[in-house]
């Protein structure tokens, strides 16, 4: 590994580094492939055990296979040449050319820290549905998602450092400036909002309760059949309902009457599975007294005696509240989490593991539901103060702020002349050595172009 690392800050190429797990890890995959295999061999000879067994025999034979491929034969790679960057696992093998290359971003999902690589036929290919939504949400929006845990060996900053300085040598040999990739994704933006079609609320809940209604009803064929409570359904509805309700919809503020019917809509589910389980078990009584005195006999009967449904609703209970406030952010909830925020130099900091957003206004009038724009800047652009983790100062660029016309006169930010450029510094409380900002920055702007939130990342 040394002899690829340069002074620079960066990886001479060609470089490749294998996955490896710590001997914890080890220990940890051990245990959980002896308790699934284990249990699979438990004699549990009804349906609902033998497909339980099943589940837990493939599930731990898959983590076995995992764990040979990538902890002990180490097959899992990552390499960089001067021609490309390739990634491979034991589901995925993929190349891409240094010049297809169009963004490199940083980005967190259950507490792990990934290099996201996106290139320009991924974008071209894009379409707007309900399963590239579901994949983005999981982490699979890039063409590459480099999982950094899984290379240890490798120094994160150097990585991503290397990776982005290879896309500008390729972009500045064939002579494409920043602002041609940047109306690229602008024009692509643009395309993707022109297809997206605004419903009216009528039409979005009338559509809403149609998925609830069917999903409902395919949970309760399939409990009855399988004998097995496959909640699993029921939750693909609510994502159905919620991503059906969020995408045409642009809410200003919380709509308190159609957030309730979308919450009723995801609970309705349990119900109505309940209810067709119920019918199918007495389809005899159905047919002697019909069905829609069978359906009020039956929901009748639910109300009566709940406790024998309180599973049911217990899960409805949840997933109306999930429906009804997925999304939202009260103020009264701010106010309560803004007690606990770190607080420097009157500016309110939130972290999540290596993530920093600081707060250019008050944390407690902040409003996600308002429209807001996103600006991102390379990495080495801007200029950083810093202790350890702790951010102490974080300089922008005036060319920066002249150049997309952005408001970030808070608090009267100095204006700094440094490495021959005039810098608008944001002085959070400290001093330390400058040195370039080697992360992508995130501005978040309100409708007045008014920074209102700065998103960073530390070592």
């Amino acid at each position: 590994m040394e002899e690829n690392q340069i002074k620079s800050e960066e990886y001479t190429l060609p470089f490749t580094v294998h996955s490896s797990y710590s001997f914890g890890m080890h220990v940890l995959l051990i245990i959980v492939i002896i308790v699934f295999v284990g249990v699979a061999f438990i004699p549990i000879n009804d349906l609902g055990g033998i497909i339980f067994r099943l589940l837990c025999l493939v599930l731990g034979l898959f983590i076995a296979y995992a764990w040979i491929y990538s902890g002990v034969m180490k097959k899992t790679y990552l390499e960089l040449t001067e021609q490309e960057i390739s990634f491979k696992t034991m589901f995925i093998s993929k190349r891409v050319n240094w010049d297809d290359i169009i963004d490199v971003q940083t980005f967190s999902m259950n507490n792990a820290s990934f290099i996201g690589i996106m290139s320009k036929q991924t974008i071209k290919k894009r379409k707007n549905n309900f399963m590239t939504s579901l994949s983005e949400s999981l982490g699979g929006g890039y063409t590459i998602s480099i999982p950094l845990k899984s290379f240890p060996k490798a120094e994160p900053e150097k990585l991503f450092a290397t990776i982005v300085l290879k896309v500008q040598e390729k972009v500045q040999e064939q002579d494409i400036e920043e602002e041609i990739i940047n109306e690229m994704i602008s024009e692509e933006k643009e395309e993707k909002v022109e297809k997206v079609t605004y419903s009216n609320p009528v039409t979005i809940l009338l559509k809403a309760l149609i998925i609830s209604l069917i999903s409902g009803t395919i949970y309760g064929v399939v409990a009855y059949i399988l004998e097995v409570n496959l909640i699993i359904i029921p939750v693909l509805g609510m994502l159905g309902i919620l991503f059906l309700y969020s995408k045409p919809s642009k809410e200003k503020g919380v709509n308190i009457i159609i957030r309730f019917f979308i919450g009723l809509f995801c609970a309705l589910q349990f119900f109505v599975g309940a209810l067709v389980t119920s019918l199918m078990l007495n389809l005899t009584y159905v047919e002697s007294n019909g069905i829609w005195r069978s359906i009020f006999e039956c929901i009748t009967y639910m109300a009566e005696y709940p406790e024998e449904y309180m599973s049911y609703y217990l899960y409805a209970i949840g997933s109306f509240f999930i429906g009804a406030f997925f999304g939202c952010s009260f103020k009264i909830i701010r106010r309560i989490s803004k007690i606990f925020m770190h607080k420097q130099n009157g500016f309110y900091i939130k972290r999540e593991k290596r993530y920093i957003s600081i707060y250019l206004t008050d944390y407690a009038g902040y409003n996600v539901n308002e429209e807001k724009i996103a600006i991102t800047i390379n990495p080495n652009v801007c200029l950083i103060e810093k202790d350890k983790k702790n951010i102490l100062a974080f300089y922008i660029p005036e060319q920066v702020i002249n150049d997309y016309n952005i408001n970030i006169d808070v608090n009267g930010p100095e204006r700094i002349f440094s490495n021959e450029k005039m810098y608008y510094k944001l002085n959070l409380g400290g001093s330390a050595l400058q040195h370039l900002y080697g992360y992508t920055t995130t501005l978040i702007l309100n409708k007045d172009n008014q920074v209102e939130l700065i998103q960073l990342e530390t070592d």
